[in-house]
């Protein structure tokens, strides 16, 4: 998006990478104009240091297992039994007799995080979980051993040595997502401190824009 955003317009935007504690700490300190978060803000959160989340794309949460694993999808209900450590071996679910190694990355606990949510997990995962602080870790992880599976989001998992799997039938897919078919979702924000102006007010009006929304439609689901 600051690529086509800099052909567009003549002007550069600087991207650095991240998680959602570092886009809500730059823009709270003033260090940055704008910061990029996958978990909304908590209303009391943006009010109180003025912060602004503009909805920019919905991220799409592909389940991920070994391509050494034969199965090729699961129901939303054997992923969240999966994560709350109700399913704890391949054979419940149709696989193979060998245990489940569920590789679950652990962030954003004080917010309402979209993996949390979408499999109803309400406190810790299943206790044999590994945990990782990344989604590159949960590719990773998945990528080296033959009995894991994870969630993470699917741009990540695009050129992985990966296999992604169907949830209820449906494959990950930006326009699936787009349908309300996939069901694994969360959305993506921009946040701002107070109203954006200049230069940040139209790089976000750009994304939101049909031209921009058609950028974002390749590799996540557009808003609109």
């Amino acid at each position: 998006m600051a690529k086509a955003f800099q052909k567009k317009y003549g002007v550069r935007v600087f991207v650095k990478g991240g998680g959602c504690a570092d886009g809500i700490a730059v823009v709270l300190k003033n260090r940055y104009e704008m910061g990029g978060i996958c978990c909304p803000l908590k209303p009391e959160t943006a009010k109180k240091n003025s912060l602004m989340s503009h909805r920019v794309a919905v991220d799409i949460k592909a389940v991920i297992v070994h391509p050494q694993n034969p199965l090729n999808d699961l129901t939303l209900k054997q992923i969240s039994d999966i994560h709350n450590g109700r399913i704890a071996k391949w054979k419940e679910v149709g696989g193979i007799d060998k245990p489940i190694a569920l590789i679950y990355r652990d962030h954003c606990r004080d917010m309402d995080e979209p993996v949390r949510k979408a499999l109803g997990i309400k406190g810790a995962v299943a206790g044999k979980a590994i945990v990782v602080k990344t989604d590159m870790e949960v590719v990773e992880y998945v990528e080296r051993f033959p009995n894991a599976i994870g969630v993470t989001s699917r741009i990540f998992a695009e050129k992985a040595n990966v296999k992604m799997i169907t949830v209820n039938g449906v494959s990950s897919t930006p326009k699936n997502t787009e349908k309300g078919l996939y069901l694994i979702t969360g959305d993506l924000y921009i946040i701002t401190k107070g109203r954006p102006v200049g230069w940040t007010k139209k790089f976000i009006d750009f994304i939101v824009s049909d031209e921009g929304q058609a950028i974002i439609g390749k590799r996540f689901a557009r808003i609109k």
